[in-house]
């Protein structure tokens, strides 16, 4: 828990080709729509977006003082989970000619993102910065129990999908 309370975005100031969000938690596609409004990416796409959700809908999310730009906001509809996410961008990545991302998610569920995206992406094509979401937990508030369990479940899902992994890796031929 510790961990994932101390993550903060790398490189806050640096630009990239795009900005990746991954839907299911609560600020997320706030913080892709402020990033991209500061223009930090040219290209926001937002990963497991449900079928009845518009662009509208999405746009009408953002709050800010600055416009959004006119261009270039996408919604991939094709994710329901990690797994999923890092396979619907990975493909969007491809077709877009991609080269550097800012990964957008809760902190709890950042480092098994990462462990997906690193496994799925090509690591030497592609540069990715984190941009983890912290929110502060009040100690004498149930929200807290919630949250011990919740990153408690990241925790144990790490660690499966590393033992996955690894054991995946084993098996592929040299």
């Amino acid at each position: 828990m510790f961990h994932v309370q101390t993550l903060k975005p790398a490189n806050p100031v640096g630009k990239t080709d795009a900005i990746i969000v991954l839907t299911g938690g609560h600020l997320r596609i706030g913080k892709g729509l402020e990033l991209y409004a500061n223009e930090m990416a040219p290209q926001l796409f937002i990963s497991g977006v449900h079928n009845l959700v518009t662009d509208e809908d999405i746009k009408a999310m953002w709050h800010g003082e600055k416009p959004l730009p006119e261009c270039c906001i996408t919604l991939g509809r094709d994710a329901a989970t990690t797994i999923g996410n890092a396979q619907e961008v990975n493909k969007w990545i491809e077709t877009n000619n991609i080269k550097t991302i800012r990964l957008v998610t809760s902190a709890y569920h950042m480092p098994r993102a990462m462990l997906e995206f690193t496994s799925i992406l090509d690591k030497e094509d592609v540069g990715i910065i984190i941009n983890p979401i912290t929110q502060s937990q009040d100690l004498h508030n149930t929200r807290l129990l919630k949250y011990l369990n919740l990153t408690f479940d990241e925790y144990n899902k790490v660690l499966f999908r590393l033992a996955f992994l690894t054991l995946y890796a084993r098996e592929q031929p040299a």
